[in-house]
Parts: structure tokens; sequence; C-alpha cells
């Protein structure tokens, strides 16, 4: 297959429409195979069954219910069911009424929108004006997954690579198991998406030497490839995509003449700027929300160990089910007969040093965090990358990339210090970096692949297909060996004691009897036997295929053959890891919470919603996950958030005070929960914070209170009956209060609050030295407070008031906010630590709140601004794609 160049510094060839159209038929081939079902209509594309959650677990079984039929699908991608469908569900409905959303009530009783990852900004969001939020996630990731198959091929063309070597990079970008993964978080795809885009722009500005108006073009592509990602929200990935195209620049920089280099770096370093300015509708408000977080981002080695891989990890390149089933296997749990419980491979015992977490002490890894395989085959095919001289800078420029990415991903050692040096790296958790090692297999199968049908030595090949059998067949020696119970746990706890110097076997077997459930090593025995097969009919047909190529008359054939083994060996390792539902499932809120959707105060004031768990249940899913009651229009006072503010764990820790034996209410950085103690529904900052109805698996005393308000079609659900309670005392939305207590220091604030004796009707704690204090009265205070009208970034208060006060709206406080008081500009003061408080004279006034600072304007504008100047480097000349 030979190469046309004209010289050694032009572009290669280009694709051939035909080719990229077959390229993109691959790709939309690919992506319907494994999306299957998800793509029809009226179909929810979601991580696992929603009878995997209490409410509609309970609502199933007041009829016919078959528990059986709601155990597919992979609890780790709960992050769906806790984040996305809330975002996207409320940038649905903004959307389609013509605005785009910066505040929302519906989590944490109301947050900033733009932090929550729910890339407000992206193209993507055109299909919400065609398709219901529940039912998009299908088609959306069509579109992901064939653009990024698609990019990924005009990249490997762009090098210089052949059409068979780019239609191998296909299939192990499309189908490779970090890319399926990505479905309980799909922002990661799109920041991903950028990331071939990216580097053919780098190709051209600094290999090809773009001049003038092309320059330009290309400049400002990538600059709207840089924005996009960053636009994602998921920063950790745009992050890396981000170093992988600078590390690219420079490769590609030292590879031209001394006097060449500068210009074309500065190019890339100006689109790459560009790009940043793009994204600072997104990221600047990420930012200030970073600045105070509850989310710790210092440097925190023993949570980087804690979270990192292990060595053994490798191993799932070959046989990526070796530590976490793609669909998790369900059991009952004895305690709680209603609720199924999940478990790991015992691999994961027998081989990790670390089965369990040592912070959580569930499963140490997860499907979704430790999956990043690109088939059998082309990872035998990347041992070839370095075999041909035009490319050999790259494959091991992408080799160390790759092998320094995993090194970080195992936070052990020098890597967890050298981490601490690499912006970025420290704050998240690094598992994320499989993204380049995953990548970085894509980019070494083609270069393979073009070596291989280059007729290249094909011994490295060869050998790997033979490490993959070989290691295949071991595996199912040892499943033949321990064919009955008794022996198959007994040789997991030998693997396990050998691991653990010093554990007797005896001891071993009673650690592994312990963590069983009926029936357990009987799947673990069959799943890892299939692992087994698959990988070793993947290795024979990638050996054969080696043998075809041999072979003049027969040598066509062995590209379909490496594409469809690989191909069908990805989609049966992913196969089970979502479910396809009808949507209704998903969008129908669940009956016993009816009374909550249903309540309204004037001004369409919602009452605040949680939950309330046993103390020692520290399900962040429990009951009705966080954010997912604000995806059906409850107003949650839980919150499940990317950076959710330091106020408003402390304001909920004040009211629900750890200790020891009780789950928190807090998660620690991620927002707030359930309660788990029954004396927090009578804390008056339950009451200020407008909590009124609670949804619980206890049976709690009524009284003027509390009271029952469970629909009588929810009672007959089997147990655990879920039961819904209003609270009697909460107070309204807003008050008006004169009587303030001005307390600058923190830890004494948050303990005047905590105390359960606190008159919260009548008083305020403001920590504004400066702000006014109410003149004294001699006469009776006369004060009304009218709602207007409640909306997410709008709200309009009425105050009618023979003295001077403080409205108190029990809001969450956020500095994006602005108030005015009879048209004039008024100062919104943090009350009662969390919430909103502005100074009004005596008379009839009105008070205005709108989401609209220019912290929260002017970030928008600097995006459209960024996204002015690219269009108009795009449009400096019209070249063919």
């Amino acid at each position: 297959m030979a190469l046309h160049r004209d010289t050694v510094t032009q572009r290669p060839s280009p694709a051939t429409f035909r080719q990229q159209l077959v390229a993109a038929l691959l790709a939309l081939c690919a992506s319907v195979l494994f999306l299957r079902d998800g793509l029809w209509p009226g179909r929810a594309l979601v991580p696992y069954h929603p009878e995997q959650i209490d409410v509609y677990r309970a609502q199933a079984q007041a009829g016919p219910f078959d528990a059986g039929t709601a155990r597919g699908g992979n609890t780790a991608g709960g992050d769906k069911y806790l984040q996305s469908l809330c975002w996207d569900r409320v940038l649905h409905d903004r959307l389609r009424a013509g605005d785009s959303p910066r505040w929302t009530r519906d989590i944490g009783g109301g947050a900033p929108f733009v932090p929550q990852m729910a890339q407000i900004y992206e193209p993507i969001n055109a299909l919400l004006l065609l398709l219901p939020s529940w039912q998009w996630y299908g088609p959306w990731y069509l579109v992901h997954q064939v653009l990024f198959g698609w990019l990924a091929y005009r990249f490997l063309r762009r090098i210089g690579l052949g059409h068979p070597a780019g239609l191998v990079g296909v299939v192990g970008a499309v189908l490779g198991l970090w890319t399926q993964c990505k479905l309980h978080h799909n922002v990661i795809l799109t920041a991903a998406l950028s990331l071939w885009p990216m580097l053919t722009a780098c190709r051209a500005l600094v290999a090809e030497r773009a001049r003038g108006a092309d320059a330009a073009r290309w400049l400002g592509w990538l600059a709207l490839w840089t924005g996009w990602s960053w636009l994602s929200g998921f920063a950790v990935v745009s992050l890396q995509v981000a170093y992988l195209t600078v590390g690219y620049a420079l490769l590609l920089a030292l590879q031209q003449p001394r006097g060449e280099r500068l210009r074309p770096l500065l190019a890339v370093a100006a689109g790459l700027a560009l790009g940043g300015l793009l994204s600072a509708a997104h990221m600047l408000p990420v930012l200030l929300a970073s600045a105070d977080s509850a989310r710790d981002t210092s440097f925190n080695p023993t949570f980087l160990a804690a979270n990192g891989l292990e060595p053994l990890h490798v191993l799932a390149a070959l046989w990526p089910d070796f530590f976490a089933w793609p669909s998790d296997t369900f059991y009952v749990d004895p305690a709680h007969p209603w609720r199924d419980v999940t478990r790991m491979p015992w691999t994961q015992i027998a081989l990790l040093d670390a089965p369990l977490h040592p912070v959580t002490g569930g499963p140490f890894q997860s499907w979704v965090e430790t999956s990043f395989a690109i088939g059998t085959v082309p990872t035998a095919l990347a041992t070839l990358a370095f075999a041909e001289r035009r490319h050999r800078a790259l494959a091991i420029a992408t080799a160390v990339a790759g092998l320094l990415a995993l090194g970080f991903a195992n936070a052990d050692g020098p890597f967890v210090a050298l981490a601490r040096f690499v912006p970025g790296l420290a704050a998240a958790d690094l598992r994320r970096l499989l993204f380049v090692v995953a990548m970085s297999l894509v980019l070494l199968s083609a270069l393979g692949a073009e070596a291989l049908f280059a007729n290249a030595r094909r011994w490295p090949a060869a050998s790997g297909l033979a490490i993959a059998a070989t290691g295949s067949l071991l595996l199912l020696g040892w499943l033949a060996g321990h064919a009955d119970e008794a022996s198959f746990v007994r040789g997991a706890a030998e693997r396990y004691a050998a691991r653990h110097t010093g554990v007797p076997v005896e001891h071993a077997v009673q650690f592994v009897q312990a963590r069983s459930a009926p029936g357990e090593w009987l799947d673990n025995h069959q799943r890892l036997g299939a692992t087994a097969w698959r990988t070793l009919l993947a290795a024979c047909a990638g050996g054969v295929a080696l043998a075809l190529l041999r072979r003049r008359a027969l040598a066509g054939a062995a590209l379909p053959l490496l594409l469809a083994t690989s191909a069908i060996e990805l989609l049966h390792a992913g196969a089970g890891f979502f479910v396809a539902v009808p949507s209704e499932r998903i969008a129908t809120p669940p009956g016993v919470v009816a009374p909550a959707l249903a309540y309204r105060e004037p001004g369409d004031v919602r009452g605040r919603f949680q939950r309330l768990l046993a103390p020692g249940d520290g399900r962040a899913a429990g009951l009705y996950p966080p954010n997912l009651a604000g995806a059906h229009g409850l107003e949650d006072a839980a919150g499940y958030n990317p950076l959710p503010p330091r106020r408003y764990e402390e304001f909920f820790l004040a009211l629900e005070p750890d200790r020891t034996g009780k789950a928190s209410v807090a998660f620690g950085g991620a927002g707030v929960g359930a309660f788990h103690d029954p004396r927090s529904l009578h804390h008056p900052l339950a009451d200020l914070y407008g909590i009124r109805f609670v949804l619980t698996d206890q049976q709690l005393p009524v009284d003027a209170t509390l009271r029952d308000v469970t629909p009588a079609a929810a009672t007959a659900a089997a147990t655990p009956r879920l039961r819904l309670y209003e609270r009697t005392t909460t107070l309204p939305r807003a008050t008006f209060v004169r009587d303030v207590d001005v307390l600058p220091d923190r830890q004494a604030r948050l303990a005047s609050l905590a105390d359960p004796r606190r008159d919260v009707r009548s008083r305020v704690v403001l920590e504004d030295e400066r702000a006014p204090r109410p003149q004294p009265v001699a006469g009776p205070v006369d004060a009304r407070v009218t709602i207007v009208h409640h909306r997410d970034e709008d709200v309009l208060v009425r105050v009618e008031s023979n003295t001077d006060g403080y409205l108190r709206l029990h809001d969450p406080f956020d500095a994006g906010w602005r108030a005015t008081v009879g048209g004039a500009p008024a100062t919104i003061h943090v009350a009662d630590h969390y919430l909103r408080a502005v100074y009004v004279p005596a008379g009839t006034h009105e008070v205005a709140f709108r989401y609209a600072a220019p912290r929260v304007v002017w970030p928008e504008r600097l995006s459209l601004l960024a996204f002015a100047v690219v269009l108009w480097l795009l449009m400096r000349r019209e070249v063919a794609r």
C-alpha cells in the first residue's frame, strides 16, 4: 500500500469521499450494534433499571412485579440518575422556552446551573428541541460515537496512514471500552471528542506549515474544538486533551528545521488560548464555584493512592472483565429481601492487593473507571507501531504518553509525588488518566495496522496474540480444575492468601465465603469462562488474519476479519452495561411523592423535599437519589453537585451534626444527601430552609408538627412501605425579621445556628459588621410579606411594613444574584450562613432578585466575542473538507 507525497512537509494524499463515507458507515454500524434498542423511539438509555431505586421498586411491588427483570445494567453508572437526568431535563425545558439556564431551584434548594457539567452551550443540545430529555441519550450517543470515529479516521489519514489502518482506528475509537463506559456521564465523551480535530489542526499548523489565510483557518479550527471540549464541563478529560495536543505540537516542532519551530508553536498557543476564551461561559463559573466549594482540591496523596489502580490492572487490556463485570450481577440481600445487591468478580479478590476500598469498604474498582481495552487484535497490532520508520517518533511518543498515564492512574510510588507538579492532575481521581491510555492504544493500533499492511514483520503481533491465547487457555484449564463450588472457593482463597503474605489459607476461605451469596460462585465460573473463550477466539481469528496476509489470493479477507473480530469481541465485552427501558418508566414520578409535587404556596413556591434514612445507611442513592427528585419537578433540599458551595454542606452539618455510627448528611465535597437522624425533622434550621416533605422507610410518630400524607395507593406496596410526611412547622419562603445577630466568625455563627432552641422565626444571623441595624420601635411591628412570583432566576417579593427591617429569602446565597428595592440597587447580605437578606426601609416596597450579576453575564459575552473571532478566522478562505 503505497503512500503518495509531493514533499516531506506537504500534506499526504487526502482520503477520498468514498473512503470517508466507508469510515463513517463503519462507525455508524458499530454504534448501532452497541446501542441497539436504545435507539428506538420512546426508549430511555440508562445504566440500570429504575426498579433498583427504592421508590420505583416499592411502586412496582404494589402490582405484579418480577424482580428478575429489573436486575440488568451496571449500578456503577449511577451518576446518570444522580446528576445527568436532572441537568438534561432542566436544559430541555429552558431551551424549549427560548432561554439558557444559569440557576435552578431543583438541585439542593437552588444552585448555579452552569458548573453542573450540563454542557449548556454545546451544539448537541439542538437534539433537545426535537426529543424529550429522557429519550435523547440514544441519539446523543450515536452522534458522538460516529463523530468520534470519523474524526479519528480523518486524523489518521492526515498523518499519512492508509485506509485499512484508519478503519482499524475507527473500531478501536468507537467500540473501545473507554468509549462504551462513558454512557454514565455523557459529558466525558463530549470533552474527548475534540482530541482528533485538535491534533489535526496541530498537524496542519506545525508539520504542514500552513501559511496566510490557510493558517488562520486552522488556528480558528483549533480554537473551535478547544472551546468545544472545555465547554463540556468535564475539565479532567479536557485537560488531558490539551496536554496531548501540546505534546503533539512539540513533537512535530522538533522535527522541523531549527529556524521554523517557534512560529507554528505560537500559532498553536494562540489557538488554544482563543479556545480557552471561547469556553469562558462555562469555565469562568466553574473557576468561581471552585474557589468556595466544599470539594477539597488540595494535594491528598492518601486519597489518590486509595483510588488508584494496581499494576495487575494491565491485564484488563486483554481480559477487561477480570476486575469488574460489564453488567452487574444482582443477588438478594437476606437482611432486606426487597433490595438487590451487586457483586464484583472474585478475580478482584484473587488478583488485587486491595479487593475492598479502604474508605467505603466496598468493591475497590468499577467498570466505568477501569475499562480501557480496545480489543485483543488491535492491542496485538499496537506492538507493530514501531516497525515503520516514518512514524516511529510518533509511536514512541504515544507509547511514552500512554505508559506515563498508566503510571499516574496507578497512583503509586513516584507518580503520586509527580502528579503534584502537573497542573490539574492531583485535583482529580487519577484513574481518569486511562483516557490517555485508551487513546494511545487506538493510535498505536492504527500505526501497527499500517505497518502490518505494509508487510512489516508480523512476529510482535503474533506474539501478542499467542500471549492472549495462552493466558486464556491457562484460565480455562484452571476453571476446569475447579469446577465445583468447594474447589472454586478454595482456589480463589488460595490466590488471595498468596497475594496477602501471612494470611492462612483457611482464613482466606472464610474471607471469601463471608462475601459470597448463593449461586455467586457459579456465576463467576461461567463469566470467567466466557471471558477466556472470547479472548481465545479473538486471538485465533487474529492469527488467521495474519496468515491470510501471506497468501495473495486471500489477503483481501484479512482486513474484514480483523475488523469483525475486534467489533464482535468489544461488543461482547461491553454487553449489558446499560439497559433501554420505556422512557415513561424514568420520566413518571413515583406515586408516593405525588402530594409533594402538587403542593404550591402563593407565588408558585414549592415545598422543599428531603429524605430520612437509617443512621447507618450511607447510600448516596438511598430511597430517591438526589437530583433525580429534581428531574421530576421537586424542589430538592438534597443535591449531588460537582462543586457544592462550602456553605451548603456546613449549613446542613449544623442542622444534623456528624456522630459515630451515623452516616453524614453531607457527601464531603459532593453536596448533601439524606437525613439520618429523626431529630433533624424538628430542628429549627429545617423550618428555616423550608423542608416541608420528607420521604422515609421508617414509621414516624405523627403529631401536630408531622403529618402522614402518603397516598393510599403507595401504602399498598410491599415492604418496605415508603412513607411521605409533611412538616407543618416550615416557615414561609420569605420572612420579615428585625432581630439581628452579627457574627463574622464562621464557627461562632454555625454554633449559634446549630442550637435547637434558636428562634429562627424572628432572628437572623448576619456576618457583615457594616450591615444596617433596624431602628428601635416603641409600638408593635406590622409587616406583611407576599411573594409575587418565584422563578429560577427571577424572584419578586412585596414587603409592607410600618418599620424597617430585613427581608429574608430562604433561598441559597450566591454572588451571582443582585437585588433592587423599589427599583434601586440593594446589597444582598448572607443570612443565616447560607440564605439571602436585603435591608428594607419602612413602607411598601417591591424587592426583586435576579440572577444576572456581571460575574454571570460577562462570561457569556466573552464566549460570544471569542466565537465571533473564530468564525472570522474560519471564513478567511473557503476550503473543501
